[in-house]
C-alpha cells in the first residue's frame, strides 16, 4: 500500500519568520483500505479536489515566528466543520472550537491565522462532534520547526540526522457506517445528539497503517548506525499507548506536548495518552534488527487489547559530525526539476537528502561554479525533503519544496 503522509503548505521563504500559507479541504465521502482488504468510509483533509482522504490527513510544517493562514475550504455536502489546533497557543477565535469561535459550513472557507508558537509537535483535528468527527479521520500533524527550519528539537536544543512521525489511533468500523455518520448536522443550539455504538475498535493504527503495512517506509523505523533519530510521537486515539523500545536505542525522551522537558530521560518505554505528544532521542551504536512493540491499552480497563510489532532496522554508519545545521541557501524554491545551492562560504565533502519522514536519498550534486553546485529533482515524488551540506566542521541544511 502506497502510503501516506502529505505535505499542505506554501512557503515565501524556507529561513526565519515568514508568512505562510496552507490549503486544506474538508471532505467525507472518502474511502479508506485496511490491512484485511476491508474499506471503510471516513472524513478527511486533502489538499486538492482530486486527492483521495488518507489517515491521517497532511502533515503541516511551519517554522517558530512564521504567521500562519490555514484556509479551510468545506465541500462536506453540508457537514460543518473546523480545525482545531490542539496544544498551539493561539486566540480563542481560531482555536476551532465551533461556539466559542466559528464552523465552516459546506462551500464555505473559513480562516485560521496565528503566529506558529515554539518548536514542538501539534495536533489539527475537526472539533464538530469531534468525538464523531476524529474517529471518522479528520485529524494530522503540525510540526513546528525551530526559527532557521534546523535540524534541532527546538532552538539551542538537540541536533539530530532524520526524523521520524508516528500517529496513533484506532478504528471501530461500526462507527464508519452511513447510519452513524448521517447524522443531523444542525448546530443551531451549539450541541448535537449523535447516537453512536459502544466503542470496540477492531484495528489498530500507526500513521494509518497496521499489522503487516507497518513495513512501509512511511512508519518502520530505518537508520544507520550513530544516526540520531528524532522520533515525533502523537495519540489521536481513545485508547492508551505504550511504546517498548530495542534497548540498544538508547531512547531519551526529550519534550512533551510541544515543549522541552526540565530534563531529559532516560527510559526505553514510554506511555502515550489520547492527545499527548513526545519528542524521543534514538541513537543506536551497533547494527541491528528488531521491532517496536507498541501496547493499546482501555482507559478504563487498563487492559492491553492490542500489540503492533513496528519494524525497526539499523544498518550500516552515519559518519555526519554531531553540529547544529545552518542555513543553507537553495534556489528555486519550491522547485520542478533542477535547483540551485549556494556554499560559498565553505566547501561541502558529502551531501545528504532526505524525506520528510526520514528516509535516506541517494543524489548526485554536481559543481557548476566555484561554490554553486546543482541537484535535480525530476525523479522525486512531489513533497518536502531536507538537503544538508556536510563540511568537516559544519552543516549547512535547507527543507526543499519539490511541486
Amino acid at each position: 500500500m502506497k502510503k501516506l503522509i502529505t505535505i499542505g503548505l506554501l512557503i515565501s521563504t524556507l529561513t526565519g519568520s515568514s508568512q505562510v500559507n496552507t490549503f486544506l479541504i474538508a471532505r467525507n465521502t472518502g474511502q479508506y483500505p485496511l490491512y484485511n482488504g476491508d474499506t471503510i468510509r471516513v472524513f478527511g483533509f486533502t489538499e486538492r479536489l482530486k486527492d483521495e482522504v488518507n489517515i491521517p490527513g497532511p502533515t503541516l510544517y511551519y517554522n517558530e515566528g512564521d504567521s500562519v493562514t490555514i484556509d479551510l475550504w468545506n465541500v462536506s455536502q453540508g457537514a460543518p466543520h473546523t480545525i482545531h489546533l490542539h496544544g498551539l497557543d493561539v486566540d480563542q477565535a481560531n482555536d476551532g472550537v465551533p461556539h466559542l469561535s466559528f464552523d465552516v459550513a459546506h462551500m464555505d472557507h473559513g480562516f485560521y491565522r496565528f503566529k506558529a508558537p515554539h518548536a514542538g509537535t501539534y495536533l489539527y483535528h475537526c472539533h464538530v462532534v469531534s468525538t464523531l468527527h476524529v474517529q471518522a479521520g479528520m485529524y494530522g500533524l503540525i510540526i513546528i520547526r525551530p526559527p532557521n527550519g534546523s535540524f534541532n528539537t527546538w532552538a539551542g536544543g538537540h541536533a539530530y540526522h532524520s526524523e521520524q512521525n508516528w500517529m496513533t489511533s484506532e478504528v471501530d468500523t461500526n462507527w464508519h457506517k452511513d447510519g452513524v455518520l448521517n447524522h443531523n448536522h444542525n448546530i443551531g443550539g451549539g450541541i448535537m445528539r449523535v447516537e453512536i455504538p459502544e466503542y470496540r475498535p477492531q484495528h489498530f493504527l500507526v500513521n494509518g497503517l497496521s499489522e503487516q503495512q507497518l513495513t512501509d517506509s512511511s512508519t518502520a523505523l530505518l537508520s544507520s548506525v550513530n544516526e540520531e533519530v528524532y522520533l515525533r510521537i502523537a495519540n489521536i486515539g481513545y485508547y492508551g499507548n505504550t511504546f517498548h523500545f530495542p534497548s540498544s536505542y538508547h531512547a531519551r525522551i526529550v519534550s512533551s506536548d510541544g515543549r522541552p522537558l526540565p530534563q531529559l530521560e532516560r527510559s526505553d518505554s514510554l506511555r502515550v495518552f489520547p492527545g499527548e505528544r513526545y519528542g524521543v532521542l534514538l541513537k543506536a551504536i551497533s547494527e541491528f534488527i528488531d521491532s517496536v512493540a507498541l501496547d493499546y491499552f482501555n482507559l478504563n480497563t487498563a487492559a492491553v487489547v492490542n500489540t503492533q510489532w513496528i519494524p525497526a532496522q539499523v544498518a550500516g554508519f552515519f559518519s555526519t559530525p554531531e553540529l547544529e545545521t545552518t542555513p543553507l541557501s537553495v534556489y528555486p524554491n519550491p522547485a520542478t526539476d533542477d535547483i540551485r545551492i549556494n556554499t560559498s562560504d565553505f566547501k561541502p565533502s558529502n551531501w545528504q537528502l532526505m524525506n520528510a519522514q526520514g528516509r535516506l536519498y541517494n543524489v548526485t550534486v554536481n559543481a557548476v561554479a566555484d561554490g554553486i553546485y546543482e541537484l535535480n529533482l525530476a525523479e522525486l515524488a512531489p513533497g518536502l525533503y531536507y538537503l544538508n551540506a556536510i563540511g568537516r566542521n559544519q552543516i549547512k541544511g535547507a527543507a526543499i519544496i519539490k511541486k
